[in-house]
């Protein structure tokens, strides 16, 4: 499956509130490609951070509803934090992980070992973690993401991926403490519009 495939699978599942929390890297960028409605906040480095941003999000947000768009080098860079989401264990994250088997924005090197990160998000004590085939088709896919909402949180998805050329995108529109800072008045009026808290 193509990266901009899956994220557009994962938009056409999400609501119009539901906000989105998103890795560095090819999964992140697959996802402005997609170019979903959805409120969303582009995490930069450090590399591993993103799903302890997510959870934090999660947790601080009950109200709302927080998917993170993740790639398996970025997850295998902080495993232990699959404990600590599970320890947590917010019912309103969902975590769609986008695992090609590689770096691939730092020159497409493979990650270490046979990674299998549903496993490891069960061995932890997630409620719900899936991996479809390799070979599953956009269906399949689309079912495998809608059972992950579903299910009680937190649940995730791990997805297969074709490797892609990804090299990094030129300078975006703000900086990064700009675009956090965008993120949070587009939250703020959201909320002033009566939407969730």
């Amino acid at each position: 499956m193509r990266r901009l495939t899956l994220a557009r699978t994962v938009a056409a599942a999400l609501t119009a509130d539901d906000i989105v929390i998103c890795s560095l890297g090819s999964a992140g960028r697959a996802w402005r490609e997609a170019a979903a409605p959805n409120l969303t906040y582009y995490a930069s480095d450090p590399m591993g951070m993103a799903p302890s941003l997510a959870l934090g999000f999660a947790l601080a947000r009950p109200g709302d509803r927080v998917t993170l768009i993740e790639g398996d080098g970025d997850l295998a860079m902080n495993l232990g934090v699959l404990a600590a989401i599970a320890g947590a264990a917010p019912p309103n994250l969902r975590v769609v992980v986008f695992a090609n088997g590689r770096y691939e924005t730092g020159g497409g090197q493979t990650l270490a070992g046979r990674l299998d990160l549903a496993a490891a998000a069960k061995a932890c004590g997630w409620e719900r973690a899936e991996s479809p085939p390799e070979d599953a088709g956009e269906a399949d896919v689309a079912d495998a993401v809608r059972r992950m909402y579903a299910a009680g949180g937190p649940a995730m998805v791990v997805q297969a991926v074709e490797p892609e050329a990804s090299p990094y995108p030129e300078a975006g529109r703000w900086s990064q403490a700009e675009d956090k800072a965008v993120f949070q008045r587009e939250l703020a009026a959201r909320e002033q519009l009566g939407g969730r808290s």
